[in-house]
């Protein structure tokens, strides 16, 4: 039976792939890549980067073929089958790691590569590559006894199935509220309430009764009914549901959050390093565990009393509303409050803004702002396999008519299927080198509000934020120009990742972009300029209390990493969270809410004592953005032609440093990110 995921097509078949091709097709791409590794150790010519290093890139690119298409559909489209599966997979795939990278015969291959004249003779993209293929040998454990390395092996294939566990038992923590009472969904907007009932029927859990209405953990469902539901006794409940997620039996995170703690340290150590925190700084921009904490309490001192005081006015509205005072208000209580402040203050509903951003006008609207800045065209597509019907799929050209990628974009939820939160996937990287060239192609994934009946997908203004943030990411990946897949769009150090991303959210806060993203769904016209107004002041709203939301986390994952990690006896991480949800918000905390069991980011992605990334590109993503706003326009072409070239073009080509010098005309500069959060 021939296999689909070994097919030699330009595109994965994710029409024709079932979990039992997985093992299959795994085992078969990593014999075919163990026998040509063997045939390149065993070469007696000289050697020389293009027989030696290339060689070594396109067997990962071929492995790579097999992989892709496995992650996409255990993200995207999961069941028992593909989950058991897909960790099988993953067994042998880090294995076959453990195996390249600690191998004295590969490494000594590199090594006699590098002192070559023509490796310590090389320069740009190549020595980058170089030097970063050696450094990741010393981080995988290539210079460790064999006692050691047998020690490593077992923590990084131990670390793979702890991570895709935590990873499953969030998808697999579901929970329904299930409404019979019209009178409890009271506050509530009309969509959220037809989308709950059609959830209700789609589930089976109306049997007949038209009174029966369902919002569970999806964040379409989720976050409404936070922000806009009456009851506060059912907004407790589904808060506490979402804040169990992972610590129920059999599905409990938890203990699991301990071991993949231990084996961190136990790895950084084995390496050389007193914290996985050191470990993971050593491939980031930052230079040590202690600048990252000192960046982040820098922000969160300067904050603090006006993230207390936007607090203390939330809670004012309650008192006001009610005629009495409270000491606080409850974490359940904060979406709304908060929301009714922001509509007294700004007089508009987020309802009303939603009905100017209908999901597929906002996706043209994304491709206009992109062809006006970089001179691209997304051109929809119909002729490639996709993993479920909703998905869409585009080829991106550019200005000369020159094929530069194909992009899939997958919106809407799927409850018990996709994970949750919005991601870019790099499903192929680009590459171009000695007459050879793959062409990228990457997905874009959300969870947004979907359709409702006939009524297309209206986005949130924040669902509209994300899409751009998301596909900030996407260009990195579908516009490089690396001459390497390994140096590829978003190959970088990971704490400038989130560069083009937060830097393409400017757009929708932006008045002359905005014009063209806010048209109403029903008749075309623009959003009035009264609205445009008030929504654009509104993003100033809440902006310390949102930073050091984002500190809180990073802070967290960071003391769990380093600081806390430095004990003898490593503590809860229930009681880490605790202490920096307590030292930098404003809510009382919850003992018995797990927010850590559900944070998939740094337990079972790759943002393990790298959260406080986001923050750290905040500092690029300001600094670039105000070149635009010194222009007439913001969709300056020239400038555009500029952050297109030595950024998303880029990859991990060059340092950042330097590839942001030459952008900006300059060093980065922190005062547009201080201004930005209003800190003088």
């Amino acid at each position: 039976m021939e296999n689909p995921l070994l097919s030699k097509g330009q595109f994965a078949q994710y029409d024709k792939i079932k979990p039992e091709h997985f093992v299959p097709a795994t085992k078969e791409i990593l014999d075919y890549a163990k026998k040509e590794n063997k045939k390149l150790i065993d070469f007696t010519g000289e050697r020389t980067f293009d027989n030696t290093l290339v060689p070594e890139m396109e067997i990962s690119e071929e492995v790579s073929k097999v992989v892709s298409p496995m992650s996409q559909l255990y993200s995207t489209m999961t069941s028992d089958e593909i989950n058991q599966e897909f960790q099988k997979a993953i067994q042998l795939l880090t294995e076959f790691g453990n195996e390249m990278s600690m191998d004295p015969d590969n490494y000594k291959m590199y090594k006699d590569y590098a002192a070559t004249a023509e490796a310590k003779a090389l320069t740009g993209e190549k020595k980058r590559h170089l030097d970063n293929t050696m450094k990741g040998f010393i981080l995988s454990g290539a210079e460790l006894n064999d006692a050691d390395k047998d020690k490593l092996k077992e923590i990084n294939l131990k670390s793979s199935e702890l991570s895709l566990k935590f990873s499953n038992n969030i998808v697999k923590s579901n929970f329904e509220l299930v409404i019979k009472d019209k009178k409890d969904l009271d506050g509530l907007p009309e969509d959220s309430i037809i989308g709950a009932r059609e959830k209700a029927i789609a589930m089976k859990i109306d049997e007949g009764d038209e009174n029966t209405w369902v919002f569970n953990l999806d964040m379409p469902s989720f976050l409404p009914f936070m922000k806009f539901a009456n009851n506060v006794e059912l907004k407790e409940k589904l808060w506490r549901a979402y804040f169990t997620r992972g610590t129920k039996e059999g599905l409990d995170n938890r203990p699991l959050i301990q071991e993949i703690l231990k084996l961190k340290k136990a790895k950084a150590n084995l390496l050389g390093f007193k914290t996985f925190g050191e470990f993971s700084l050593e491939k980031k921009m930052a230079e040590s565990p202690e600048v990252v904490m000192d960046f982040l309490d820098n922000i969160a001192v300067k904050t603090e009393d006006v993230s207390l005081e936007e607090f203390n006015e939330v809670k004012g509205l309650k008192e006001e509303a009610f005629g009495e005072k409270f000491e606080t208000l409850m974490p359940w209580e904060t979406s709304y409050w908060t929301n009714k402040l922001k509509e007294k203050k700004y007089s508009f509903n987020e309802n009303e803004v939603s009905e100017y951003f209908s999901a597929n006008e906002t996706l043209q609207a994304f491709y206009d702002i992109a062809k006006e800045l970089y001179g691209i065209k997304f051109e929809k597509i119909d002729n490639i396999p996709v993993w479920h019907k909703d998905v869409q799929t585009f080829k991106l050209v550019d200005e000369n008519n020159e094929l530069r990628s194909y992009v899939y974009v997958d919106l809407y939820p799927r409850t018990g299927q996709k994970r949750p939160g919005a991601w870019m996937s790099g499903i192929v990287s680009g590459m171009n080198y000695n007459g050879k060239k793959t062409i990228p192609q990457v997905g874009v994934h959300c969870n947004f509000t979907p359709p409702i009946g006939d009524k297309p997908a209206l986005l949130r203004y924040d669902e509209v934020t994300t899409l751009f943030h998301e596909f900030g990411h996407a260009l990195h990946g579908a516009l490089s120009q690396t001459q390497f897949s390994a140096t590829s769009g978003t190959n970088v150090k990971w704490d400038v990742v989130e560069l083009p991303s937060s830097f393409h959210e400017n757009f929708v806060k932006t008045e002359e972009s905005l014009k063209m993203i806010a048209k109403h769904y029903k008749t075309g016209e623009p959003m009035p300029k009264e609205l445009m107004d008030k929504l654009l002041n509104a993003n100033d709203f809440m902006r310390a209390s949102d930073a050091r939301r984002q500190i809180t986390f990073g802070m967290f994952d960071m003391s769990l990493h380093h600081t806390e990690s430095m004990k003898d006896e490593l503590p809860l991480a229930h009681e880490i969270s605790k202490k920096m949800m307590v030292k930098y918000n404003n809510t009382p905390f919850i003992d018995d809410s797990y927010f850590e069991a559900g944070f998939s980011h740094i337990f079972a992605g790759g943002y393990a004592a790298g959260y406080y990334s986001y923050m750290w590109a905040n500092i690029l993503d300001a600094d670039a953005f105000s070149l635009f706003l010194e222009k007439e326009s913001v969709l300056n072409r020239d400038a555009g032609k500029l952050f297109m070239e030595n950024i998303l073009e880029k990859g991990d080509s060059e340092d950042m440093n330097v590839l942001f010098e030459k952008f900006r005309g300059r060093p980065v500069s922190d005062k547009a990110l201080l201004e930005r959060l209003g800190i003088k």
